[in-house]
């Protein structure tokens, strides 16, 4: 990808695992570590687990409004073949759940979406070698489509200003996620640096320690 075809502006909507939205997410990460010592990364998942519950929730859901449906309604069924709609009716509320993801999300809480995506986000802070920074200044923007959500680990050289920053941006990152807006979600990241920089400055000799490239 060519220099100009990245300055080019993104359209409004952009799913986050589109090249174009990658290369504006790593400019992003280097307006922002020009600011600070502080090294940031982005990493976009698709979804962090496949939530079986949903579906099965779905499935029970339809199977019982076709149960309630054969026994209540004033006409007569064929009581040998209950078992077999009641089934078709697991089987079709089961698939379109798992297939249909937005219907699938509807089922989840947030606590339900938001754990995980933490816990896919402290894992994956360190099999990135996020904490192998020289003064433990890493920063992780973790992105799951699916849940809609992000979340931010900061290593334990992060100030307690910037990890407030960080935290405060953060809805501001899911609300960009949300509309597939990936400018927004890169201005949010390049105006996190000057927030940053007050109690983590940028030294002369600063070395870029961590790839910008999106995980």
């Amino acid at each position: 990808m060519t220099a100009a075809s990245v300055s080019q502006p993104l359209p409004d909507r952009l799913p986050f695992l589109d090249e174009r939205a990658k290369a504006r997410a790593v400019a992003a990460v280097k307006a922002f570590e020009l600011q600070t010592s502080a090294e940031l990364v982005v990493t976009v998942r698709k979804q962090v687990r496949s939530y079986p519950e949903a579906d099965f929730a779905y499935g029970s859901l339809f199977a019982f409004i076709i149960l309630a449906f054969l026994l209540f309604y004033p006409v007569d069924f064929s009581t040998e073949l209950m078992p077999v709609d009641v089934a078709l009716a697991f089987g079709v509320g089961f698939g379109l759940s798992r297939y249909l993801p937005p219907l699938r999300r509807l089922a989840l809480s947030v606590t339900a979406r938001r754990v995980p995506v933490e816990q896919a986000a402290k894992a994956a802070f360190y099999d990135l070698g996020i904490s192998r920074t020289t003064g433990r200044t890493g920063v992780l923007v973790f992105v799951s489509m699916f849940e809609g959500m992000v979340a931010i680990i900061c290593d334990v050289g992060v100030t307690a200003e910037a990890r407030k920053a960080a935290e405060e941006a953060r809805g501001l990152l899911e609300l960009a996620l949300k509309k597939s807006n990936m400018n927004a979600f890169a201005e949010t990241l390049e105006a996190l640096g000057p927030r940053f920089a007050p109690t983590m400055a940028r030294a002369e000799d600063d070395v870029n320690e961590l790839p910008d490239d999106v995980a």
